[in-house]
Parts: C-alpha cells; sequence; structure tokens
C-alpha cells in the first residue's frame, strides 16, 4: 500500500510537469504564429518557399493538440519514445526547414524558435539527464543541417555557424537540466513520501507498540526485560525517526537530554536509555534549559551517589506540560532518613520551580531513584 501511494504521487508529480510543458507548447506555437506574420514579407518573396514554413507550423500544431488531448486522456504515453519521437521529429524538421523555406532570404528569426524546446523537456522529464542531452542535441542538429541549404554558409565564417552552434548547446543544455532536474525532485518526492508514511506509522505506534515499550522500560524492574524493551523501542524508533543521534524526537531538548545521558555513561561507566515521544513540543528557551539542567543533575547524583548502573530517561508530553522522569537502579534510599542536599533543592526543584514545573522524587533503599519532573509547555 505504501507502495502504491508512492507510485501514485510520483505519478502526480510528473502529471504536473507535462501540464507545465503542453503550457509552454502552447504559447511557444503562438511565438511561431507570430514569427510567420511578422515575416509574411519576407515568406512573400519568389524564391521563399511559403507553404513549407505553414505546413511546418501546422505539423507542431497538430503535435500540439494532440499530446494536449493524450495529457487528459492517457498522460502515460506522453513519457514513451514512440510519441516522443515523433515530437522531436517535428522539431528537428523545423530546425531544417528553416533555411529551406526561406531559401536564402535573410529573415530575423528563425521558424523553429522555442518551441522544440517543449519536446526536449519532455524527453528529460521521461529519460533524465542524458535523455534530455541527447534529445537536445538531435534537434540542435536539425539547425546544422538546415544551414548546409545556405549556398553562402561556410565554417569559416564565425558570424554564420556560431548562431547554429549556440543553438545546439542551448537545447542540450536545456534537456540536460530538465532531466537533472526531474531526477532531483523524484528524490525529493520519495523522501517525502517516506516520510509521511512513516509519520503515519508512528502516529499509529505511538498509542500502542512505542508507548507500551516505553512505559515497560519506566516501570519494570526486571532489568532483562527493561533491556530487551529498550532494544526492540531503539530498533522500532530509528526505523521511524532516524539515527538516534539525529534531532528527531523533540528537537533540540531531545538532542540535549541525549547529550547528558551520553555525558553520564561517559563519567560513570553506565548505561544511560533515552525514550522520548515522538511528538514532544517545542520549549521556551529558559524552559528547556531548566529542564536540561535538572536532569543532568539527577543523572549526577544516580551515578555519584546511587552507584546507578542503568538509568532510563523518559519524556512525553502531558496535557499541557511536559512529564520527564529518570529512573535510576542504585542504592536508592529512605525519603524520611535523608535530608535533601543542594543537588535536590537547587539544582532539581530550584530549577524546575524557577520556570513554574514541580517535581516528585520517589527513592527507596535498594530499589533505585526516580525523579519526575513536570515543565510548562
Amino acid at each position: 500500500m505504501v507502495a502504491a501511494a508512492r507510485q501514485e504521487r510520483e505519478d502526480a508529480l510528473v502529471r504536473g510537469l507535462l501540464s507545465g510543458v503542453a503550457t509552454f507548447r502552447w504559447l511557444a506555437w503562438t511565438w511561431m504564429v507570430v514569427i510567420l506574420a511578422v515575416s509574411r514579407e519576407e515568406l512573400a518573396r519568389p524564391e521563399a518557399r511559403a507553404w513549407l514554413a505553414y505546413m511546418l507550423a501546422g505539423a507542431a500544431l497538430a503535435v500540439t493538440a494532440g499530446i494536449t488531448l493524450l495529457l487528459r486522456r492517457d498522460p502515460a504515453r506522453l513519457v514513451t519514445l514512440p510519441l516522443l519521437a515523433v515530437e522531436l521529429a517535428v522539431a528537428f524538421g523545423l530546425g531544417v526547414g528553416d533555411q529551406l523555406a526561406y531559401n536564402d532570404v535573410t529573415h530575423a528569426q528563425s521558424l523553429a524558435s522555442t518551441w522544440p524546446l517543449a519536446g526536449i523537456f519532455t524527453a528529460g522529464i521521461a529519460f533524465g539527464g542524458p535523455g534530455g542531452l541527447l534529445a537536445g542535441i538531435t534537434v540542435g542538429l536539425g539547425s546544422l543541417v538546415g544551414e548546409q541549404f545556405d549556398p553562402d554558409f561556410t565554417w569559416g565564417a564565425r558570424i554564420q555557424w556560431m548562431p547554429v552552434v549556440s543553438t545546439l548547446v542551448l537545447y542540450a543544455l536545456a534537456g540536460g537540466a530538465a532531466g537533472f532536474a526531474m531526477r532531483k525532485l523524484r528524490e525529493a518526492e520519495r523522501r517525502i513520501s517516506l516520510a509521511q508514511a512513516r509519520e503515519e506509522i508512528a502516529r499509529t505506534l505511538h498509542d500502542g507498540v512505542l508507548q507500551t515499550l516505553a512505559l515497560v522500560q519506566r516501570r519494570t524492574n526486571d532489568q532483562d526485560v527493561a533491556r530487551l524493551a529498550y532494544e526492540q523501542e531503539r530498533e522500532l524508533r530509528e526505523f521511524l525517526f532516524g539515527s538516534p543521534t539525529t534531532v528527531s524526537g523533540g528537537g533540540e531538548v531531545g538532542s540535549r537530554l541525549r547529550s547528558a545521558a551520553a555525558r553520564f555513561e561517559d563519567r560513570y561507566d553506565g548505561a544511560a536509555r533515552v525514550v522520548l515521544a515522538p511528538d514532544l513540543p517545542v520549549l521556551a528557551p529558559a524552559v528547556a534549559d531548566a529542564l536540561v539542567g535538572a536532569v543532568s543533575e539527577a543523572l549526577a547524583n544516580a551515578g555519584k551517589h546511587g552507584a546507578a548502573q542503568t538509568v532510563t530517561v523518559f519524556a512525553e508530553p502531558s496535557d499541557d506540560m511536559l512529564f520527564c522522569s529518570v529512573k535510576d537502579d542504585g542504592d536508592g534510599f529512605e525519603p524520611g532518613e535523608v535530608i535533601e542536599g543542594v543537588g535536590l533543592s537547587r539544582s532539581i526543584r530550584g530549577r524546575i520551580g524557577d520556570v513554574g514545573g514541580r517535581v516528585e522524587i520517589d527513592g527507596r533503599a535498594g530499589r533505585g531513584v526516580e525523579v519526575r519532573c513536570w515543565v510548562p509547555v
């Protein structure tokens, strides 16, 4: 189902681009008609072949109208080789026929003008950069071939061959650029589709599997169960949100909480698990600083005073607050027998209280400590 949705989005992207090219094609053909009208005196000269110019313009009109009709009925055919070959053949014919139609009569603007670019753009959309580049070169060669019918043309005169070569280079670059842009658009569309699919799965799992695994880690006293739940939750979250080293759930707060956990592991040789809900809100700078400072102090207490080997940092939205807990498996303490020191009263309670939050500390001798914080969103 995800693959089908991705393909549908990519097809919609191609249809949108082809619609834009179709509009360009009509505008370019209209300009071709303007050129014919402006050049009617040159085409009226006895040596000119006005019938050929009108025939080529008619062929371009037929292609333009036919492609517009197919765009509504069967857009997939527009990026097939046979139909593209027909349009490029007409574009090539316009390049060759320009000199044949005017037959050495001086004229200000070539008959083909910008119309051939539509087919070159389509080739880039259909076959990428190489296809667009090849189409541009092919159409550009039409102008070069047409110049060979000019008896006065010589490669020794730069003023004669330079415009023709410039046209060829322009067409080639346009085709290559169209193909490159199409490849980048497809890559971006696939990334967006994958991200949206992951987001939809994450929203579904957040209330189910992910939330259950997170609660198991926070509430169980069985370290084997907690470790297994952590490993499964981590693998699933990495698939949904990317590597844990990236700033995913929680934005800056999530990244800073992971950094605090990493410092605990470096200093106290323990294991720190960070479990973040994917929909953590963005906190005000002062609130984020207070929360990260309190969590850092709780982690330091767990390693320094509790000799904890494993600590779990858990955070999730809770009504209009952000709930965050730090639970360790250290020595713990009896709240009634221990007087809170500077670390608890100032670094934890003081920080959180200053930003309008609250703190609960649950400790039991031999069963570790859990510091629970609520801060306003």
